[in-house]
């Protein structure tokens, strides 16, 4: 009995629209929808373990599907927070301290790096401190980490940031590291691995805040105030996540140094050792961000915006949703 073209489309349409029902009424448990999580990164040192995370489906099992978002500079980021491109920041606390003064609602939800990891490094010729006086010191923008960060090293040499140095906003690491090549910058700092490039490169090593160990609070989770109000349950969940995949990283090296080597082109296998070696001292278990370093952060505010001497550690922060 043959079957009209006609007949057969017929019930080709019936069998699609079965399928689809049976696919939806009795999806697997497992295949429930993941809810995207845009989270905003400065840079591709401490941010390593949301790689490996996402990587080892750690946030997939607690329902995300992280989407990380790398801008150049804190204030930049920050702006994208508060404009709502992303949902979630790692970012500085100095950069999120300034918008609050100015209006910001937003809080520190969680830590990620509660001391400084950078070094500063300076052309050949410049052998110590005190020869930076009247050079150009290159950072990211005006408001940033390593804004604040050069005023904490003009108060180790007993320089003036304002009178005795020319600082210039000179962007990302790769675009600071040219301007040193190109002479316009005389210094700049740099992360863990990015340093151990330069100095490979024949820079000198000024100050290394890393051996200082200042507890500083570099990097924390940040969130929008309207997110910690709506959504309270999902921001619980992220960090439970978060929590798990800083764990996973810690007894993951070989996973989180092949990462760091993906992420970087421009590192090599020890430099992206020596980099997870030191990252393990710098990210908190309890994924707590330091009380000690943030009030550090509002006593440097404090010294440029007398506002910010209003606010205690506390205001900024909310850690209520830790686990």
């Amino acid at each position: 009995m043959k079957i009209s073209p006609a007949r057969l489309r017929g019930h080709l349409a019936t069998f699609v629209l079965t399928l689809s029902i049976f696919l939806a009424v009795f999806r697997p448990l497992g295949a429930a929808e993941l809810t995207t999580m845009r989270l905003g990164h400065n840079g591709l040192t401490s941010e390593v373990p949301f790689y490996v995370g996402r990587d080892a489906g750690i946030f997939a099992k607690h329902g995300f599907n992280l989407e990380p978002v790398l801008i150049t500079g804190g204030s930049t980021s920050i702006q994208a927070l508060l404009g709502k491109s992303l949902d979630l920041l790692l970012g500085g606390a100095t950069p999120m301290l300034y918008a609050v003064l100015h209006g910001a609602e937003m809080k520190i939800v969680a830590g990620l790096n509660n001391r400084i990891p950078f070094s500063l490094l300076s052309q050949p010729e410049i052998r110590n401190g005190a020869q930076l006086k009247g050079k150009k010191l290159g950072i990211t923008r005006f408001g940033s980490n390593t804004d604040f960060i050069a005023r904490l090293a003009a108060a180790e040499f007993g320089l003036n940031p304002k009178t005795d140095l020319t600082i210039i906003q000179s962007g990302s690491p790769d675009a600071r590291l040219n301007a040193m090549r190109a002479r316009v910058i005389d210094a700049t700092f740099f992360n863990l691995e990015q340093a151990m490039v330069a100095r490979k490169l024949g820079y000198n090593l000024l100050l290394d805040f890393i051996d200082k160990d200042i507890e500083y609070a570099h990097i924390a989770v940040i969130a929008r105030e309207d997110t910690l109000k709506n959504q309270p349950e999902m921001l619980r969940r992220f960090l439970r996540a978060y929590v798990d995949a800083i764990r996973y990283h810690k007894t993951h090296k070989e996973e989180a140094v092949k990462k760091s080597l993906q992420l970087q082109k421009n590192l090599d296998r020890q430099i992206a050792e020596q980099a997870y070696e030191i990252n393990l001292r710098t990210l908190p278990d309890d994924a707590r961000v330091s009380v000690k370093g943030v009030q550090l952060v509002i006593d440097a505010a404090a010294l440029e915006d007398p506002k910010a001497k209003t606010f205690t550690p506390q205001q900024l922060m909310d850690l209520s949703f830790l686990p």
